[in-house]
Protein backbone atom coordinates (compact mmCIF):
# COMPACT_ATOMS: atom_id res chain seq x y z
CA UNK A 1 0.00 0.00 0.00
CA UNK A 2 1.48 3.60 -0.98
CA UNK A 3 2.19 5.85 1.74
CA UNK A 4 0.48 8.75 2.88
CA UNK A 5 2.72 12.13 2.34
CA UNK A 6 3.12 14.35 5.70
CA UNK A 7 0.46 16.43 4.04
CA UNK A 8 -2.40 14.06 3.24
CA UNK A 9 -1.55 12.44 7.42
CA UNK A 10 -1.93 15.89 8.25
CA UNK A 11 -5.23 16.43 6.97
CA UNK A 12 -6.70 13.03 8.19
CA UNK A 13 -5.19 13.84 12.03
CA UNK A 14 -6.95 17.41 11.41
CA UNK A 15 -9.91 15.99 10.52
CA UNK A 16 -10.18 13.34 13.10
CA UNK A 17 -9.35 16.12 15.69
CA UNK A 18 -11.93 17.84 14.49
CA UNK A 19 -14.56 14.85 14.75
CA UNK A 20 -13.24 14.31 18.06
CA UNK A 21 -14.15 17.95 19.77
CA UNK A 22 -17.70 17.21 18.46
CA UNK A 23 -17.66 13.57 19.95
CA UNK A 24 -16.38 14.27 23.21
CA UNK A 25 -18.90 16.96 23.79
CA UNK A 26 -22.01 14.81 22.47
CA UNK A 27 -20.62 11.66 24.70
CA UNK A 28 -20.38 13.57 27.68
CA UNK A 29 -23.23 15.75 27.39
CA UNK A 30 -25.43 12.11 27.65
CA UNK A 31 -23.16 11.54 30.85
CA UNK A 32 -20.94 8.52 29.70
CA UNK A 33 -17.11 8.61 29.71
CA UNK A 34 -14.99 9.55 26.80
CA UNK A 35 -11.63 8.45 25.57
CA UNK A 36 -9.78 9.24 22.31
CA UNK A 37 -6.31 9.01 20.54
CA UNK A 38 -4.31 12.27 20.88
CA UNK A 39 -2.79 13.90 18.31
CA UNK A 40 0.49 11.83 18.21
CA UNK A 41 -1.20 8.81 18.58
CA UNK A 42 -3.43 9.54 15.34
CA UNK A 43 -0.69 10.40 13.40
CA UNK A 44 0.71 7.27 14.12
CA UNK A 45 -2.17 5.37 13.53
CA UNK A 46 -2.56 7.01 10.37
CA UNK A 47 0.22 6.14 9.05
CA UNK A 48 -0.09 2.55 10.07
CA UNK A 49 2.25 2.43 12.75
CA UNK A 50 0.56 1.34 15.55
CA UNK A 51 -2.03 -0.76 14.59
CA UNK A 52 -3.29 -2.35 10.96
CA UNK A 53 -6.09 -0.57 9.41
CA UNK A 54 -8.90 0.73 10.46
CA UNK A 55 -8.20 1.77 13.70
CA UNK A 56 -10.19 3.33 16.92
CA UNK A 57 -10.41 6.83 17.57
CA UNK A 58 -12.71 7.53 20.40
CA UNK A 59 -15.01 5.62 22.46
CA UNK A 60 -17.61 6.50 24.85
CA UNK A 61 -19.51 4.20 27.52
CA UNK A 62 -21.39 3.83 30.68
CA UNK A 63 -18.65 3.82 32.97
CA UNK A 64 -20.72 3.36 36.64
CA UNK A 65 -23.99 1.70 37.51
CA UNK A 66 -25.89 -1.23 39.31
CA UNK A 67 -25.87 -4.68 39.00
CA UNK A 68 -28.75 -6.22 36.55
CA UNK A 69 -28.13 -2.16 35.15
CA UNK A 70 -28.50 -0.95 31.18
CA UNK A 71 -25.37 0.08 29.83
CA UNK A 72 -23.81 1.66 26.76
CA UNK A 73 -20.61 0.98 24.66
CA UNK A 74 -19.83 2.92 21.31
CA UNK A 75 -16.48 2.70 19.53
CA UNK A 76 -15.59 5.45 16.71
CA UNK A 77 -13.39 3.43 13.57
CA UNK A 78 -12.07 4.88 10.82
CA UNK A 79 -10.53 3.65 7.48
CA UNK A 80 -7.37 5.70 6.38
CA UNK A 81 -6.66 3.34 3.40
CA UNK A 82 -7.65 3.89 -0.03
CA UNK A 83 -9.41 0.42 -0.10
CA UNK A 84 -12.90 -0.71 1.22
CA UNK A 85 -13.06 -3.59 3.66
CA UNK A 86 -15.94 -5.80 4.04
CA UNK A 87 -16.52 -7.72 6.16
CA UNK A 88 -15.90 -5.59 9.36
CA UNK A 89 -16.67 -6.54 12.80
CA UNK A 90 -16.65 -5.00 16.27
CA UNK A 91 -16.79 -7.28 19.25
CA UNK A 92 -16.87 -6.97 22.81
CA UNK A 93 -16.09 -9.10 26.23
CA UNK A 94 -14.63 -8.25 29.59
CA UNK A 95 -11.99 -10.10 31.52
CA UNK A 96 -8.42 -8.64 32.03
CA UNK A 97 -6.88 -8.85 28.78
CA UNK A 98 -5.99 -5.31 27.17
CA UNK A 99 -2.37 -5.81 28.61
CA UNK A 100 -2.28 -9.19 26.32
CA UNK A 101 -0.49 -9.32 23.06
CA UNK A 102 -2.60 -12.56 22.01
CA UNK A 103 -6.45 -11.78 22.09
CA UNK A 104 -7.17 -15.72 21.96
CA UNK A 105 -5.44 -15.47 25.26
CA UNK A 106 -8.05 -12.72 26.20
CA UNK A 107 -11.04 -14.27 24.94
CA UNK A 108 -9.97 -17.80 26.44
CA UNK A 109 -9.79 -16.01 29.88
CA UNK A 110 -12.62 -13.88 29.25
CA UNK A 111 -15.44 -13.35 32.22
CA UNK A 112 -18.36 -15.39 31.61
CA UNK A 113 -21.12 -13.49 33.38
CA UNK A 114 -20.67 -10.63 31.20
CA UNK A 115 -21.93 -10.31 27.49
CA UNK A 116 -19.91 -11.25 24.66
CA UNK A 117 -21.13 -9.05 21.77
CA UNK A 118 -20.55 -8.95 18.06
CA UNK A 119 -21.96 -6.29 15.52
CA UNK A 120 -23.36 -7.68 12.15
CA UNK A 121 -21.00 -7.83 9.43
CA UNK A 122 -20.78 -4.40 7.95
CA UNK A 123 -18.56 -2.61 5.09
CA UNK A 124 -15.93 0.04 5.29
CA UNK A 125 -15.49 1.98 2.62
CA UNK A 126 -12.19 4.28 1.88
CA UNK A 127 -11.48 6.97 3.61
CA UNK A 128 -14.62 6.65 5.98
CA UNK A 129 -15.44 6.43 9.64
CA UNK A 130 -18.21 4.76 11.62
CA UNK A 131 -19.21 3.69 14.93
CA UNK A 132 -21.19 1.05 16.39
CA UNK A 133 -23.23 0.85 19.54
CA UNK A 134 -23.30 -2.12 22.30
CA UNK A 135 -26.42 -1.59 24.80
CA UNK A 136 -26.15 -4.50 27.23
CA UNK A 137 -27.37 -5.61 30.66
CA UNK A 138 -24.71 -5.70 33.40
CA UNK A 139 -24.88 -8.79 35.11
CA UNK A 140 -26.78 -8.95 38.49
CA UNK A 141 -25.57 -11.00 41.51
CA UNK A 142 -22.49 -10.53 41.07
CA UNK A 143 -19.55 -8.41 43.36
CA UNK A 144 -19.80 -4.45 43.42
CA UNK A 145 -16.69 -3.67 41.54
CA UNK A 146 -14.69 -2.04 38.33
CA UNK A 147 -14.88 -4.75 35.55
CA UNK A 148 -12.47 -4.39 32.66
CA UNK A 149 -14.36 -4.30 29.05
CA UNK A 150 -12.75 -4.83 25.66
CA UNK A 151 -13.37 -3.60 21.90
CA UNK A 152 -11.82 -5.89 19.26
CA UNK A 153 -11.72 -4.62 15.61
CA UNK A 154 -11.10 -7.42 13.42
CA UNK A 155 -11.92 -7.74 9.33
CA UNK A 156 -13.77 -11.50 9.07
CA UNK A 157 -12.80 -13.61 6.06
CA UNK A 158 -15.50 -16.43 4.47
CA UNK A 159 -13.47 -18.86 3.54
CA UNK A 160 -9.69 -18.33 5.28
CA UNK A 161 -8.24 -16.47 8.59
CA UNK A 162 -9.65 -12.84 9.46
CA UNK A 163 -7.06 -10.35 10.71
CA UNK A 164 -7.42 -8.32 14.33
CA UNK A 165 -6.87 -4.66 13.77
CA UNK A 166 -7.28 -2.59 16.75
CA UNK A 167 -8.57 -2.57 20.22
CA UNK A 168 -10.07 -0.48 23.12
CA UNK A 169 -10.46 -0.70 26.40
CA UNK A 170 -13.26 0.53 28.71
CA UNK A 171 -14.16 -0.15 32.45
CA UNK A 172 -17.38 -0.61 34.08
CA UNK A 173 -17.72 -0.34 37.80
CA UNK A 174 -20.98 -1.49 39.77
CA UNK A 175 -21.81 0.09 42.92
Amino acid sequence: MEKKTEKEVRQEVDQRLREIALLKEEIQHQGLVFSCLNESQLARKVKGESSKSPYIYAQGWTSGTTPGSAAVYTVYIANPDPASYYPMFVSIFFGVANFLDDIGAGLSGRDTRWPYLSTAPFSLAAGATTSKTFNYTTPAGIALATYMGNSVVWRGDWHDKGAYLDRGLFSVTLS
